[in-house]
Parts: C-alpha cells; sequence; structure tokens
C-alpha cells in the first residue's frame, strides 16, 4: 500500500514539474509589453522611441513617403508623439528594425487597419483573420485609402503570379496615368492608352507599345497570396484584387 502511494505522489510531483516547465517556457514565446515613449513618427507605419529604438508596425503597410495619402497613417501616429504607449516587440524586420505591435487605448496597429489608413501586410496567422475582416470593412466603406477613383471599374485585370505578368485592359474612353503596387513599398507609374490593353512584365526588357517591362531584379508577385493595387495620379483606387486569403 505504502508502495502505491509513494508512486501516486511521485507521478503528482512529476506531473507538476511538468506543467511548471511547459507554462515557463510558454510565457518565454510569448511577447512581453513595455512602457515606451514615442518621440517620433518616421512615416506611417514606423516610430522612433525615446531611447532611439526604431519600430515597423506589425501586420500593415501604409503609402510611402511623398506618396498621395501618405500623410492618412502619419497623422493619426503623430497625436501619440511625446506619449507614452505599451509595445511588444516581435523580431526584427530586413532592415534590421524592430517588429512591433503598440497600445495606446486601443490596438494601434489594428486601428490604422480599421480606419483605412494602411492595408494588411505579412500578417501573423494568429491575428490573419482580424485583420482581412476589418480591412474588408473599411475597404466597402471606402475609408482612407481605399477612397474610390472616379475611374472605377475603368480596368479589366488579369494576373499570372507564375509568370510574373499583368494584364490590364481599359475599357473607358479615357488615357489613364496609373500607380501599380503589390503589397510591398514597391510602386510603378505608367499610362494606359483609351479602350486599350497592355501586358506589364516584372522582368527585364525593351517596353514596346503594349509592353511595359518593371526591371525588377526580383520577383513582385508571391505565388502563395498577395495583392494588386492600382491607383489614379492621386492616389485614389481604380482596381484592387487579392489572391491566397
Amino acid at each position: 500500500m505504502e508502495k502505491k502511494y509513494a508512486a501516486i505522489i511521485a507521478f503528482l510531483i512529476t506531473g507538476l514539474i511538468a506543467s511548471n516547465y511547459f507554462l515557463i517556457n510558454y510565457q518565454k514565446l510569448q511577447p512581453q509589453r513595455e512602457t515606451v515613449l514615442i518621440s517620433d513618427v518616421l512615416d506611417g507605419d514606423t516610430i522612433r522611441l525615446e531611447d532611439g529604438r526604431t519600430i515597423r508596425l506589425l501586420n500593415i503597410n501604409s503609402p510611402e513617403k511623398n506618396q498621395p495619402l501618405s500623410e492618412l497613417a502619419t497623422n493619426y501616429l503623430k497625436q501619440y508623439e511625446n506619449q507614452t504607449i505599451q509595445l511588444e516587440i516581435q523580431g526584427t524586420g530586413v532592415y534590421g528594425r524592430l517588429l512591433g505591435r503598440i497600445f495606446s487605448k486601443d490596438y494601434l496597429n489594428l486601428e490604422l487597419i480599421k480606419k483605412g489608413f494602411a492595408h494588411k501586410y505579412i500578417v501573423d496567422d494568429s491575428e490573419l483573420k482580424l485583420f482581412i475582416k476589418e480591412e474588408e470593412k473599411a475597404r466597402n466603406e471606402e475609408l482612407g485609402i481605399w477612397e474610390r477613383s472616379p475611374h472605377y471599374m475603368c480596368l479589366d485585370v488579369e494576373i499570372n503570379k507564375k509568370e510574373e505578368y499583368v494584364i490590364i485592359v481599359n475599357i473607358c474612353d479615357q488615357d489613364l496615368n496609373l500607380a501599380l503596387k503589390d503589397e510591398t513599398t514597391r510602386t510603378f507609374n505608367f499610362e494606359i492608352k483609351a479602350l486599350s490593353s497592355i501586358t506589364v512584365y516584372s522582368g527585364e526588357g525593351q517596353d514596346i507599345e503594349k509592353e511595359i517591362y518593371l526591371n525588377s531584379k526580383r520577383n513582385i508577385w508571391n505565388d502563395d497570396k498577395d495583392s494588386i493595387f492600382i491607383r489614379d495620379s492621386n492616389g485614389l483606387l481604380i482596381f484592387y484584387d487579392s489572391y491566397g486569403y
């Protein structure tokens, strides 16, 4: 009988030790929040802290400086300059900037999506459904960067993500100046004539009447998931589509 009780006690102790071990390691994996002060807003998705660290906001991308509508996200974040917020660091980006989520009363990364000041970008799987939902709502309400151009619906677009080209057909009787972008920061500008079509290739080549080559050193369209944005000269949306979500 004593051996039986001893075995039970040993089993319970082992279970307690194991559960504590996994709890400690789970907690280590969770991002820890810290209180920080924003000293500068560098652009609509990048901030600098009082201690000198630069934080790239996770899950989002906003228009680059000097591009139309870039002031929307930038001005929104500027209200938090010289204020303390909560920060969660989630790794380091390709340019050495820390990737993070920031919180005041609200989750500010997500607020930028809700207000239409930014679009989703490399969203963590745990948050993807939420960001897709809020982005779709902002797009349907034409908020911020989702405001539609007078030329909305003028384009039929077909993307070949494997062969790296996009066929664009202008079905309106007006020449259009276009700005084409994927989910990253790269934007390419060109013109399409009224009632005509053009094929835009990612790679290198010589432009001819109905073919444009972006001369990109790397592929533009991801094979798994990506988005295509086409805007007019004022930054207003003419065409949008996404795949893989």
